[in-house]
Order: C-alpha cells, then structure tokens, then sequence
C-alpha cells in the first residue's frame, strides 16, 4: 500500500468520526484573538448539529479544558458544547496579566456572545466554578441552569488558608528564612500578621506589573489563585437566579465541602450532592457517576427543588436541656432550650434549634442550626466556633470573651447588639450578613472586636 493511500485512508478514517450522519463535521476548534486580556485563546466545539449550548469552564491548571475529556462526548450526544482554555492556560496565551474572576468573567462574556446559542447551561470546576458563579450573578439572563463543581475561592483568604497551602502561592515577601516551610501550615496566620502589622496588601500585588512579575513570577496559576481568593463573593451568591446543581467531592481537600454548604444555603434555588469517595475532580474521580448527574439536570424538563426543612421547631417549644463536660466528639441536634459546653472538644452542633448556647473552654463546630430567641444567643468564653449556614438571633446575638470565631454563609442579628467582647476576641466573616443598630450588610473580612468596638 502506497504511502498516499494509507494517507488518504486514515484521513477517511478521521472525517467519519468527527461527522454526524449528516456527513458534516460534529467539532471544531479555533484559536482566536480575544480582546479582554489581549491575547490569543484556544476554543473547542462538539455537538455543532444541537441548538442547546453547554458552556464549561476549567479550573487553574494546564490541563485546562482537557479536565473536561470524560464528559464532552457524552454532553456532544445531546447538546452542543463550547468548552476553551481560559487566558493563562494550556494552548491559550500565558502573559503577565490580572487573570481575575471579574476579568475572566468578561472573557467568558466575549465568547458566549461569539459561540453560544441562546441561554445556555454552565458548568464550572475549582475556579472555574467561581467565575461561572459570578457569571451567572452577573448576567441571569444568560443562564438557564448552572453546575458548581468544587468551586474554589468564596471563605475568606484566612478561612481558606488551606486551599492557599495547596496551591502553593508564594506571594509573601521573605521575612524570615523558615517562612516557606512554616506557610503550608500557617498561611492563614502568617495573612493576619502580615496585613495587621506590616501593612501588606496582597491586591496591590495582582494590580501592579511589576509587582505580579517581581513576587508571582508572571506565573498565571499564582495570579489566578491569588485573585481568587481576594474576590468577595458575599453580594454575588444571592443574585444567581438559575436553578443551581452543586457537586462536591466529599475527600476534597483544597476546596472543603464546608463551602458547598454555604453555596447550598445562600443560593436561592440549590440543591447539593456530595460524592463521598471523591476528591477534588469528581469527574475524573468518579466519571460515570458525575456525567450520569449531568446529562440527568439537563435533560429534566423542571428541575424540583428538594423541599425546605426548617432545622428546629418554634421558639420555646423545647424544654430539653443539653449538658457536655470533658468530653470529645459529641453531637447535638434537634430541639434545645440550652445547651452548655464545657472544656469539651470536636463538638458538633447540627440541624439544631437551641434558645441558649453556651461554651467555656471548648472547639465546636455548629452546621445549619438556628440558635437565640427573645432572652438567647451565645455565649463563649475561651473558645473557638466555626458556624457554617444558619443564624443567630436574639437582642445580643453573640457574646464573646477571648474566644475565635469563624462564620460562613452565616445572617447574625442582634436587636442591641450582635457581637461584643467584654474581653478582646477575634472573628473571619465569610459571605455572611450582619444586622443591628451598629453594623448592618454584608461582612467578608477578619475583625478585632473589643468593648469599644461591637458589631
């Protein structure tokens, strides 16, 4: 066999698998000039016979769109897929730029208004969730539904000080010769110290050129990741009016289920699946399993959301007492007049209404629980609290001496007051709401409260 026909016979070969039975090609790919980072940016289509458009955004890495091989064939099947590598990454231009979540949002602008057919569904992974977040917030009429996977970012830089270890951004100035080692531990700390005392402002870093170029390196993962976490998501995750799927995996340690929890809660018309064998890329961990929960939320005709829960029965309906003391690994749900807790650790409250809680000496961790009434709230004294969803209301919502708090997705309401601290205490607000007559909005940020400085 001549060399010109094998050729021709495996050129034959290819034309078939990328053509429909129309006989017209089924996929494409492009690269484009595009005007938002002023670069050039590799697109891929399949499905080009569908009308419905599924738009996929990828995560930081240069695998880019390439996370998403085990599901594009089976999404072309039905739909006609876009799918790219963001600015920064894989076959698209890698230049020293602010490779923001606002930035690639309006990258991603430019191409649905270029490739996508109508309203479209969007799915977003790692940071790709994050920008497909505040895309869909940004522009609601775009999206007909929306996936999250995994989304990265959202809590609070110092919250997520994990996710920031993992990544390995290595943005700090070198203040002492053991700093490296000591981040993959303490970026969370070393932040506080570093902003509080030295007056570092790591947005100054993304802003500038130089700078970006000086402690980033250009290198676009570390600008990504560094933007990311410095975005503010607080204002964002209620304006998403697409009926939302959010996939989790449940061994994700860079970006923690903790965070699917709040976009569970604060999202209007969410719901949440947790794959509990998987870690941070459930469709490559799990494939079968995550394209089976894909196809399924696209194909529904009406997406049912599951039904609200209340977590707890009316004010004062419980008289039941809970008592923890020198104990580990206790759980308390369900209906409380009072709980108190005390010198105990790993104690979780959860699905709760609690009129009264009070914690001396202790970590708890309390997951979408109401707590306070007309004479509640809480009360902690040398203790730590990381409260994720729910609320606290009551005329002083929190009262906090020496204590660490940590809100996410959290509303605080307080008729005089909602959080002072007779002595010092310190509190990270991730995406969550304050109301009194001293503080009312939004918080997303690390605050010292004192006797003179109440929220």
């Amino acid at each position: 066999m001549t060399l010109r026909l094998i050729l021709f016979c495996w050129l034959g070969f290819a034309a078939a698998v990328l053509a429909d039975e129309t006989g017209l090609p089924d996929s494409r790919e492009a690269i484009i000039n595009e005007p938002v980072f002023q670069g050039q940016a590799y697109v891929y289509e399949a499905g080009l016979r569908h009308t419905r458009s599924v738009v996929l955004i990828h995560g930081i890495g240069d695998d880019a769109a390439r996370d998403w091989d085990g599901l594009i064939p089976v999404l072309a099947r039905e739909f006609h897929v876009v799918a790219f590598d963001l600015p920064g990454f894989g076959r698209s231009t890698k230049a020293n730029r602010l490779y923001s979540p606002a930035n690639y949002v309006a990258f991603v602008k430019y191409i649905t208004e270029k490739y996508a057919r109508g309203r479209f569904y969007l799915i977003g992974h790692s940071m790709g969730g994050a920008v497909a977040l505040r895309y869909a917030a940004s522009y609601p009429n775009d999206v007909d539904r929306l996936i999250l996977v995994d989304a990265a970012g959202i809590l609070h830089r110092v919250a997520y000080s994990q996710f920031l270890s993992r990544l390995g951004i290595d943005f700090l100035p070198s203040f002492y010769p053991n700093q490296r080692a000591h981040l993959q531990n303490f970026v969370g700390k070393i932040l506080m110290a570093v902003e509080k005392k030295l007056k570092f402002d790591p947005e100054w870093i993304i802003a500038d050129v130089a700078a970006r170029q000086n402690d980033l390196g250009a290198d676009p993962g570390k600008i990504a990741g560094l933007a990311l976490v410095l975005d503010d998501f607080t204002d964002l995750i209620p304006r998403v009016e697409a009926s939302t799927l959010i996939i989790w995996g449940g061994k994700d340690a860079i970006a923690p289920v903790r965070t699917a929890k709040v976009l569970a809660a604060n999202i209007p018309r969410a719901q949440l699946k947790v794959f509990p064998d998987s870690a941070h890329e459930p469709m490559i961990d799990n494939r079968e399993k995550f394209n089976a929960e894909v196809l399924a939320y696209f194909r529904a005709e009406e997406i049912k959301q599951p039904a609200v829960i209340s977590p707890a029965s009316p004010v004062g309906a419980s008289t039941r007492v809970g008592l923890c003391k020198r104990k580990r690994d206790v759980v308390f749900s369900g209906d409380y007049d009072g709980v108190r807790i005390q010198r105990c650790t790993n104690v979780v409250v959860r699905n709760a209404h609690i009129r009264r809680l009070f914690i001396t000496d202790s970590s708890v961790e309390i997951e979408d629980s109401d707590i306070g009434g007309a004479d509640g709230g809480i009360y902690v004294k040398n203790g730590s609290i990381t409260m994720t969803g729910g609320k606290v209301e009551a005329p002083v919502a929190i009262d906090a001496i020496k204590s660490h708090l940590d809100f996410a997705g959290v509303k605080i309401t307080g008729g005089e007051v909602a959080i002072r601290a007779p002595v010092k205490s310190s509190a990270i607000f991730s995406v969550s709401y304050v109301s009194s007559p001293i503080t009312r909005g939004s918080l997303h940020g690390y605050r010292i409260i004192t006797p003179d400085r109440p929220l």
